[in-house]
């Protein structure tokens, strides 16, 4: 991904990247929209595996992916994928202009300090016509509503680069802060994209990882049918 840990490569170990609602929900977006594709760029690819499964879901003949870590780099190059370092926020990839059939991004755009520099190389290197898949975590999500409203801090919104503070629950999946120093609203993230020439089609939402609290979860898939209150956001948009 960027700066900050991929947060695929956060819950490996604890369940598939396929399993992920947001990813879950994005292939199935992308996939009732988008036929076969030539070429795919992942931006924030980490080590690949979400790449893949989007991939093998749009029968991409060439998978190409971007990420600041050169380890992520490396598994992802060893995955198949065409991967190269590059920092998002500042530096710009060799590829010639409308190169790509898609371009998706998971997770990444939180991370990043210039977002804008992302979404221009984006535009700049997608065919008209075609397709941007982006997600991100939801600023306005029912819980962080919830627990700003009694003044406790929004998650997934990080004042801290050493220790999660400020929220009313900490042991989750995530121990440690993720690099989140972006936080975008559903109006926010649809309105940067129009900003940057991209027209938005599609909007999805996806639950969180699911908490054990049964009450909690069954609080969260509720609220998650409204894309504005999800925890997660999944736009698709094309280059018109």
């Amino acid at each position: 991904m960027d700066e900050g840990d991929s947060m695929a490569e956060g819950v490996q170990g604890i369940m598939s990247a396929e399993l992920l609602p947001r990813v879950k929900v994005a292939l199935e977006l992308v996939t009732s929209i988008v036929g076969k594709v030539e070429r795919l760029l992942d931006l924030g690819c980490g080590d690949g595996e979400i790449s893949l499964l989007l991939g093998e879901r749009l029968q991409a003949r060439e998978i190409y992916g971007i990420d600041v870590r050169e380890g992520a780099v490396s598994r992802a190059n060893h995955r198949g994928i065409k991967a190269y370092r590059l920092d998002l926020n500042i530096e710009s990839p060799s590829f010639p202009d409308e190169f790509f059939d898609v371009v998706s991004s998971f997770e990444v755009i939180e991370h990043l300090t210039n977002p804008d520099h992302m979404l221009k190389e984006a535009c700049r290197v997608l065919r008209r016509g075609d397709t941007l898949l982006i997600s991100t975590p939801n600023l306005a999500s029912w819980v962080n509503r919830v627990v700003f409203l009694l003044g406790y801090q929004p998650y997934n919104v990080e004042v801290s680069m050493e220790t999660i503070v400020g929220v009313p629950y900490r042991e989750g999946i995530f121990g440690m802060p993720s690099g989140h120093i972006r936080a975008f609203t559903l109006r926010a993230l649809k309105e940067i994209l129009e900003y940057h020439g991209f027209k938005v089609v599609k909007v999805a939402r996806a639950s969180d990882i699911h908490p054990k609290n049964i009450f909690f979860r069954l609080l969260d898939n509720f609220f998650s049918l409204k894309a504005s209150l999800a925890r997660r956001l999944i736009v698709l948009a094309v280059k018109p």
